[in-house]
């Protein structure tokens, strides 16, 4: 894990149905290193119509027929890993 981090390199958009976009507010709230109450970066705040938009896509995504749905557990898995492994490569 990096021990720095460089904020303008970390998305802060809102991940909705696989895409990055801005919050439909356009507001946005500070995240905040708890060990020294310094400023990271701002990020999207999620309305409740983001929220909405955010919980429609991701039980389309369950869909009997839906993409994600249709891979076998051992490919679900393997994606899962890979997710993982590009998080550690980069954080």
């Amino acid at each position: 894990m990096s021990a720095h981090l460089d904020a303008k390199s970390i998305e802060t958009r809102l991940f909705i149905n696989n895409e990055f976009v801005d919050a439909t507010s356009g507001k946005s709230f500070a995240t905040v290193n708890p060990a020294t109450e310094e400023t990271i970066t701002e990020v999207g705040e999620a309305s409740q119509d983001d929220v909405d938009k955010a919980v429609k896509a991701a039980k389309a995504a369950f869909k009997i027929g839906s993409k994600w749905r249709s891979l076998s557990g051992a490919d679900r898995r393997d994606l899962l890993l890979k997710l993982a492994g590009l998080i550690e490569r980069d954080f």
